[in-house]
Order: structure tokens, then C-alpha cells, then sequence
């Protein structure tokens, strides 16, 4: 489709409007629920709702860097002491049992800002789910988690989700998951029927995981897969509820880890991302805002749109490899299988070609 009567439609605003349009920073477009948290407090005394405060600071701070332990980070110190500076609204909520609790929304891309500018870790809000096969014991039964089965334990793990910004997809164990993945199977470590059954869901993650009590404790072993990657960890709790808890929060945090962009500041180079197959406005809106929300890109704005292709100019936090990295982990765009040729006078700048995924 040439998309060049198309343009001619357009309004002069209207493409004025969309082709110089001021940089788009990803800061911007992380999802909200990664910028809010919601926690108990005494009262609705100052004191209490400073306290409170700080300890929702510390939730989100939690989503956006992806790892317990940078919460340790004595970088974090100054961004703590001054939290009233980037609350921009709360209110106060029943949490129940008339427990009082604190909802706070923060200015998410002033503390990405922030983190970034300390070297700190920053997850950005285009996070890929999580297939999760789970095998426990609930209510005396061998159950896998998902559809009716054990809800009470996966509401456990989407709590933990929650909490730490992930997303969580479980198996409607269907006929067709039944047969294919057994709790013997997750007991036992099998992972070939959980990779073979997990190909409908087509997520980029698979969890396989097992809570069984051992002694006092219950433990979990958890196996975390991807393209190219496997993981193990184990985790213990005095219930089946804290071994659960427990085990999500380790691959949190080995996600983050992963995934999270640390220590890189946008890198004063422009680089042209070229994307093949945008084939309407459409599609152009579409990658331009997929783009936007990728953790390594700090800014993008439109350069030119041609016949099947669109082209934008980026900063990035690192490299291009690094944004090559993430578009693997969504399924809007895949890096090209050839360089796109770019015009003589563009030839000087780092360049990354990708194509719309169909």
C-alpha cells in the first residue's frame, strides 16, 4: 500500500502535528499501575501519612528497579528524604477490618529520572508475561494452578504480581492442559511436557514450579525458562502461601535483573530505527508507541514515512544491540533479517533496522 495519497489527505496541522512533534520519552509512558502502591497506616494524622509515604515510595521503588536488593542502594538515600516531592495524589482507602490504608500515585517519570541519572536500574512498563505451571498441594489435593484449581494460591501469586509489577499468565487446564502437563511432571522436574504444552500460549517466560511440605517448612523449586536462558531457585515458608510468595519474589528479581536497564545514560548520538512493513497510519501509531514504552529508549520522535516503512530518530539508554534485545521480548517488532539501505546523507549515523512482526 503506498501511503503517500494517504499523507496528502492529511491536514497541514495534522502532519506538522505528527512529524515534529517534541521528543516522546518512555519516562512518560510507563503504565501507571508501576508509579502507585497502596499501604496500611495508623491514622490519618500527618505523621502516619508521611510515614506512609515513604513506605509506598518503597513499593515503587521496587517495581521500577526490578530487584530487592537495590533497595539497599545508599543511592536511594536523597530520592527517600524527599518522597512529599514526587507524590502526585493520594487518598485514603479501607483496606478492611477497619485497617486504613494509603493509596499514592508518584511522579513516575521524575523518579526514572532519577534512578537513571544515579545509575540505578530503571524497568521500563513493556514487561512480558510469565506462563506459570505450578504444582501444590491444595485442600489435601495434587492440584496445577489454574482455571478453578487452587485459587486461593494463585491469588497469592498475583498479590506478589502486583506488588512487583510482573504479569502473570496461568494455563486454563483445559482437557488439552490435563493431558499434557501433570502435577507428577512439575514434581519431577520434567520440563519437555511443560515446554510442549506451553507453545498455545506463546508467551516468551515459562515458570515451572512445585511447593511441597519438607519437615516443618514448605519448599518450592521454581525453573525459570526463556529463548536462551534457564534458572533455577528454591524458596521456603512456614505456609504454602509464604513458599509461593517467597519463590515469585526471587524471579522477580531475576527478571529485573535481566531486563532492567542499569547504569546507562542516553548516549548523546542520535540513532535511526527503521521499521519495515508499516503499511497505514495505523500501523506507524502503533510502532511509534511500542517504541516509546521499550525501557532502553529514552526518546523518539518520526523522521520520515515512506511505502512500507517508517523511520525514527532515538536516544537510547545503551547500545542498539540493547534495543534489539528488548523488541525480542514483545512480538510487535522483530529485527530485520537485512540492513534497510538509508540515504547517503544518514549513512554517518548508528542505525537498527527492524520490521513489524505479522
Amino acid at each position: 500500500m503506498n501511503l503517500r495519497p494517504l499523507l496528502r489527505r492529511l491536514s497541514v496541522l495534522a502532519l506538522v502535528c505528527l512529524l515534529t512533534a517534541g521528543f516522546t520519552g518512555a519516562l512518560q509512558a510507563a503504565g501507571a499501575g508501576l508509579h502507585e502502591a497502596t499501604v496500611p497506616v495508623q491514622d490519618r494524622d500527618r505523621p502516619a501519612r508521611q510515614a506512609g509515604f515513604e513506605a509506598a515510595l518503597d513499593r515503587v521503588l521496587l517495581k521500577l528497579t526490578g530487584d530487592r536488593q537495590v533497595l539497599r542502594d545508599p543511592r536511594l538515600d536523597d530520592i527517600r528524604s524527599a518522597v512529599s516531592r514526587y507524590v502526585q495524589r493520594f487518598r485514603y482507602v479501607d483496606l478492611g477490618d477497619g485497617q486504613p490504608g494509603l493509596e499514592v500515585l508518584f511522579d513516575g517519570a521524575a523518579l526514572e529520572r532519577q534512578l537513571i541519572s544515579r545509575g540505578l536500574p530503571v524497568w521500563g512498563a513493556d514487561r512480558p508475561a510469565v506462563l506459570m505451571w505450578v504444582g501444590a498441594i491444595h485442600q489435601g489435593q495434587r492440584v496445577v494452578l489454574g482455571g478453578e484449581e487452587g485459587r486461593e494460591l494463585r491469588e497469592t501469586l498475583e498479590r506478589v504480581a502486583g506488588e512487583r509489577g510482573l504479569r502473570l499468565v496461568f494455563p486454563v487446564m483445559d482437557l488439552q492442559d490435563q493431558s499434557a502437563v501433570s502435577y507428577a511432571d512439575l514434581a519431577g522436574g520434567f520440563n519437555e511436557p511443560v515446554i510442549q504444552a506451553s507453545t498455545r500460549y506463546g508467551s516468551r517466560f515459562v515458570l515451572a514450579a512445585h511447593v511441597q511440605r519438607r519437615g516443618n517448612l514448605w519448599s518450592g523449586r521454581w525453573r525459570l525458562m526463556g529463548q536462551d536462558f534457564q534458572e533455577d531457585y528454591t524458596a521456603e515458608g512456614e505456609t504454602p502461601e509464604a513458599a509461593l510468595d517467597e519463590g515469585l519474589q526471587r524471579v522477580a528479581d531475576a527478571l529485573g535483573r535481566r531486563l532492567a536497564i542499569a547504569g546507562l545514560m542516553a548516549s548523546e548520538d542520535h540513532v535511526l530505527v527503521t521499521v519495515d512493513g508499516v503499511q497505514s497510519l495505523a500501523d506507524f501509531q502503533a510502532v511509534r508507541q511500542y517504541l516509546a514504552e521499550l525501557s532502553v529508549v529514552a526518546e523518539i520522535r518520526p523522521h520520515r514515512l515512506e511505502a512500507g516503512q517508517a523511520v525514527f530518530i532515538t536516544r537510547l539508554r545503551g547500545s542498539p544491540r540493547d534495543l534489539e534485545r528488548g523488541v525480542r521480548l514483545g512480538r510487535v517488532l522483530v529485527p530485520a533479517e537485512a540492513a534497510a539501505e538509508l540515504p547517503f546523507h544518514e549513512q554517518r549515523m548508528s542505525s537498527v533496522s527492524l520490521r513489524l512482526s505479522r
